[in-house]
């Protein structure tokens, strides 16, 4: 159906996930940025599980390193769901957030961290346009799919709640999630 995107799954019961998100949580990932790199760099909606190790003076889309945060062994139901996709081993991985009617701009992900990583999203809550490319598909709470990130993409909260979604990268394999279902 699409070039860009592959729907692997849907219609997945999401409510073990949004029990597992804690408000709280939101708020460590703004005080970390504040005690570890001055000032409150927190975009709305930053909820990582593994994130960037980036050296000094270093571009984070370049960087390789990575280290899982705090709050990643609060989320066994998301290590489960891996699991069960064979996802072994996984790049950054973080929940986003999304105000009703706001969007992520357009945007590729680039460098070199990015060359060899495929992107994976699981929608929680909410419902959003997403662009890849020159596709288009509305998401449902519930839905897994890979997508082209080398390319144009971006995101638009279409629903009235915020919209909440799992994004991580996981190294290319041909046992990927996507290429499996293939």
């Amino acid at each position: 159906m699409y070039k860009n995107i592959t729907i692997i799954e849907q219609n997945i019961d999401v409510t073990p996930f949004l029990e597992e998100l804690n408000p709280d949580h939101w708020d460590w990932v703004s005080q970390q940025t504040r005690n570890n790199l001055g000032g409150d760099k927190n975009p709305y909606g930053f909820l990582p599980l593994v994130w960037a190790k980036v050296q000094k003076g270093e571009d984070p889309h370049d960087a390789m390193g990575q280290e899982k945060t705090a709050l990643y062994d609060l989320y066994p139901k998301v290590q489960e769901f891996w699991k069960r996709h064979n996802i072994t081993k996984t790049g950054r991985a973080a929940f986003f957030r999304l105000q009703p009617g706001k969007r992520v701009l357009e945007h590729i992900d680039r460098g070199e961290y990015y060359k060899k990583k495929d992107r994976y999203h699981l929608s929680l809550q909410g419902t959003y346009l997403y662009r890849v490319g020159d596709e288009s598909m509305i998401v449902q709470p519930g839905t897994f799919f890979w997508f082209h990130n080398k390319l144009p993409h971006e995101a638009l909260n279409v629903g009235n709640v915020d919209r909440y979604s799992l994004v991580w990268d996981v190294p290319h394999s041909p046992n990927n999630p996507h290429l499996a279902k293939c």
